[in-house]
């Protein structure tokens, strides 16, 4: 009985940790040297076929390089359950990358763009430093 435990425990544990964060990415990093571009938006209609928002842009952050390190340096945790989901009307950061994929980052949900495929996900950054980076590029 004991080598079956032994034998199906860590399979179980195996199953239940897939579906949350414990295996993905540990930090969010962001390398400034493949950025194209920050923006400041306001998320508006999801568009259910493209699998997409449409935003309102609220601020075009020119100094990219300075926001991209303070964000990098923003505190955040990993959510081990599921992935929180972007709602309209969420002010993000909106990052471009070179080779055209975005990163979009709210302080409870992320979705990261890449090769035209959405992953979500599993972060949790400190609320106070968060809005407190996006309020210095807002427009006054």
């Amino acid at each position: 009985m004991k080598r079956i435990v032994c034998i199906i425990l860590p399979i179980i544990l195996i199953f239940l940790c897939c579906s949350c964060g414990l295996f993905g990415n540990q930090e969010y990093v962001c390398k400034v040297e493949d950025v194209a571009s920050v923006q400041i938006v306001r998320l508006d209609k999801y568009v259910q076929g493209e699998y997409r928002y449409e935003y309102t842009m609220l601020s075009q952050i020119d100094d990219f390089d300075d926001f991209v390190v303070r964000l990098n340096a923003v505190k955040h945790s990993v959510n081990w359950g599921d992935p929180q989901q972007m709602d309209e009307s969420y002010v993000v950061v909106r990052i471009e990358y070179l080779n055209g994929d975005f990163d979009l980052i709210h302080p409870d949900a992320q979705c990261f763009n890449k090769n035209g495929t959405n992953n979500y996900g599993y972060f949790f950054f400190d609320d106070e430093q968060f809005e407190t980076l996006i309020s210095d590029y807002m427009p006054e």
